[in-house]
């Protein structure tokens, strides 16, 4: 559980301010710009969503390849993207395919190997897991973090966030994820 007094402390600080921008920007751009060849949106798009190092040229050429083609469905689905993305180079991709689903349609979770175990008493899938079990990973995942933002203390964390940020727009399964994501990496410790 984070306390309230250290919610509106993360929520105070530069950190999640720079945060919110980016994210805001990104999402904003997406539709504006052909992402499969617009090298800034790709660079500021993976400064926040995808880890450096993590993936290859060849896997980031066709991410955004297929986020490109994708954007333009309504009914973009986890298994679909999952599936394109585990065809690049025969890996299971949970967080790449959670962060395309998420870019595209909001309501979908970010999944972080991390917060599933530590907030929710999930298992990330092992590396050679079946796309069912992935999938189903995902859902129940989703699904506890919905839950959990809809709790007394996700609305406590939202409130918190509408407080600060209040024409921010953007979904209370991101708000909590930002704040969650600010204890995490210790923003605001020091005061």
């Amino acid at each position: 559980m984070i306390k309230e007094a250290r919610v509106k402390q993360i929520v105070g600080t530069p950190e999640i301010a720079d945060a919110l921008r980016k994210y805001k920007f990104v999402t904003g751009q997406l539709f504006k710009t052909d992402v499969s060849d617009d090298y800034t949106f790709q660079n500021d798009y993976c400064r926040i969503y995808l880890p450096e190092n993590t993936y290859s040229e060849k896997f980031l050429i066709e991410f955004f390849r297929y986020l490109e083609a994708m954007k333009k469905e309504s009914n973009i689905s986890f298994r679909e993207a999952f599936e394109e993305l585990k065809a690049i180079e025969g890996k299971n991709e949970m967080i790449a395919a959670s962060v395309m689903v998420h870019t595209i349609n909001p309501r979908f979770a970010i999944w972080d190997d991390q917060l599933a175990e530590d907030f929710f008493d999930i298992n990330a899938p092992e590396k050679d897991a079946s796309v069912e079990r992935c999938c189903r990973i995902y859902e129940d995942f989703t699904d506890a973090f919905y839950a959990y933002a809809n709790s007394p203390e996700g609305m406590m964390m939202v409130h918190a966030f509408d407080s600060r940020f209040p024409n921010a727009e953007i979904p209370n399964l991101i708000k909590v994820g930002f704040i969650i994501w600010g204890e995490r990496v210790g923003i605001a410790n020091d005061l």
